[in-house]
């Protein structure tokens, strides 16, 4: 057997356990980064986030699937954005991908392990797994981070092209709205 086929066994294995392991994830990369705390909307789309990016993966393992033809989940991309949107650091973002990726690995080898006791199966299809999760999250995460760093670029534009817009309605009115004025600057 290959590394690919048992590669593709493990994946298999998984799949049916893959909300399981999402969940999993999840729950570690909220308990690990206090940072992305917050908003349940935006912890809802993490969760849909995590359960996309696991489910590609899982598919990518098991079908042989060429990275060139993977995108970053649709979640994923808008899940980043919003972290844009709320002024969270990008760093929180990509250690989210660590830490997800860890977890991945160690429940890919995990179950290789119950599946074969063979020193140098587990060893190349380890480092069979370990390459196609490592190439995918680089690829992922230079995706969403692209989608991030637009997104508060646009935030950053649109918040000051609102302070100067109420500086200059400042400047003219007579009888300044000091509360409003407040808020935006």
């Amino acid at each position: 057997m290959t590394t690919v086929d048992s590669a593709s066994e493990v994946s298999a294995a998984l799949v049916p356990r893959s909300a399981e392991l999402a969940a999993d994830i999840y729950r570690l990369i909220v308990k690990e980064i206090p940072a992305l705390h917050g908003d349940s909307r935006v912890l809802t789309l993490l969760e849909a986030s995590v359960a996309e990016n696991v489910s590609t993966v899982l598919h990518i393992l098991q079908h042989g699937i060429d990275l060139e033809h993977v995108r970053a989940p649709a979640a994923a991309a808008e899940y980043a954005r919003r972290l844009a949107q709320h002024g969270v650091p990008v760093a929180a973002l990509l250690r989210a991908y660590r830490i997800g990726s860890a977890r991945f690995q160690e429940c890919c080898l995990a179950e290789l392990g119950r599946r074969t006791d063979r020193a140098s199966v587990v060893s190349a299809t380890g480092m069979r797994i370990a390459g196609t999760l490592n190439a995918y999250i680089d690829r992922v995460s230079e995706e969403v981070l692209g989608a991030y760093e637009s997104e508060k670029e646009k935030w950053l534009r649109n918040q000051s092209a609102a302070r100067a817009a109420r500086v200059r309605a400042l400047l003219r009115e007579d009888q300044p709205d000091v509360a409003a004025s407040e808020a935006i600057l």
